[in-house]
């Protein structure tokens, strides 16, 4: 199974603008047009620089705020804006619009005049550039996102404790044994920030609620209570991971880790195995998705061991990155180990 892109969205990393132009095309009375067309950017100016500080609110992706204002002769039916080969919207008749870029990285942003019969009369493009803030701490970056919170309890194990008031950028989550949405959700803040960029990877899908099964639990990997941990110490001791049981869509569809997910072949990479079932795909490629964004350093599923069959266990382990199951081969691989894996605690959430 391979990853794809979502509702056209390309996660890259960061974007360089260099250059702009102007075009010119003799539009004529026949075209619906008052002579000949040209355009001109007037901002953004070439090489110009935009911050990924807000989320924009279909999906809840970061995006930078673009202000775009053209020179325009002529009377074009319509100007449209594009970002590379994704279509942002319509320009009005001032020459002037607001516009999201989710992408960080280099883009070509190409505005296009067009007669009423849809026929391209002239075009000019310009190059700029989207990157993310600079925050000092995790707190600052939340603030900066909208997320609300407190800070504390002061919890043991936890170095950076917060409750976030519910939903998530958009995205409800509610214990799995409860029946109704948590009000309040305690953990890291580096948790809740990675729940933020999560967010978007599920509600593009139509997710509206999240069934999990805990995040924090003072605990040993294995069982036993902290310091002495002979197998380390669990991430839910330091609630920076979070056990993910299902997915609730907007027509009411529940994808259930433990009912849905079909273990995949030991010889076979978890994010390439071929899926049974539309649930089975889903849960595969939303799961897959978010580990592809580098949201969360590990993802175990129910491909590594029986007791994660009814959940994904995600967290953040410094230095790691997994998803697939120990001891399988892959095309020659040797055998994998896990750093610092975690073993699901059955019992309830704690707070």
């Amino acid at each position: 199974m391979l990853l794809r892109e979502l509702g056209g969205i390309a996660l890259s990393l960061v974007v360089v603008c260099v250059a702009g132009c102007t075009g010119t095309i003799d539009g004529g009375d026949d075209d619906g047009t008052s002579g000949s067309v040209t355009l001109a950017f007037v901002t953004p100016a070439a090489s110009a620089t935009f911050v990924r500080d807000t989320l924009e609110p279909q999906d809840g992706w970061r995006a930078a705020t673009v202000d775009v204002e053209l020179a325009v002769t002529g009377s074009p039916a319509t100007i449209e804006l594009a970002a590379g080969d994704l279509a942002l919207g319509t320009i009005d008749a001032s020459g002037r619009g607001q516009f999201l870029l989710v992408d960080a990285g280099a883009v070509t942003l190409t505005a296009t005049a067009k007669d009423s019969a849809g026929t391209a009369l002239a075009t000019a493009t310009v190059d700029v550039t989207v990157g993310d803030p600079t925050v000092a701490t995790c707190r600052e970056w939340l603030d900066l996102y909208g997320v609300t919170y407190t800070v504390g309890p002061m919890n043991a194990g936890v170095s950076d404790p917060v409750t976030v008031t519910t939903p998530i950028n958009g995205m409800v989550y509610r214990y799995s044994a409860n029946t109704t949405p948590r009000a309040t959700f305690f953990m890291d803040c580096t948790l809740a920030r990675s729940l933020v960029l999560a967010a978007p990877h599920m509600r593009s899908r139509g997710v509206v609620e999240v069934a999990d099964i805990g995040v924090y639990n003072y605990r040993c990997i294995g069982g036993g209570t902290p310091p002495d941990c002979p197998n380390g110490i669990s991430q839910h001791a330091y609630a920076k991971g979070i056990d993910l049981a299902g997915f609730e869509d907007t027509q009411g569809t529940f994808y259930s880790v433990n009912d849905d997910w079909v273990i995949d072949p030991s010889t076979e990479r978890t994010c390439e195995a071929a899926t049974s079932n539309e649930k089975d795909a889903f849960l595969h490629e939303l799961i897959c998705a978010i580990k592809a964004d580098q949201v969360w350093n590990i993802v175990l599923t129910p491909n590594y061991n029986d007791a994660h069959r009814n959940h994904f266990h995600v967290d953040l382990t410094t230095g790691s990155d997994f998803i697939r199951k120990p001891g399988a081969t892959h095309a020659g691989d040797a055998p994998e180990v896990v750093d610092g894996h975690h073993e699901i605690d059955h019992g309830p959430d704690l707070h």
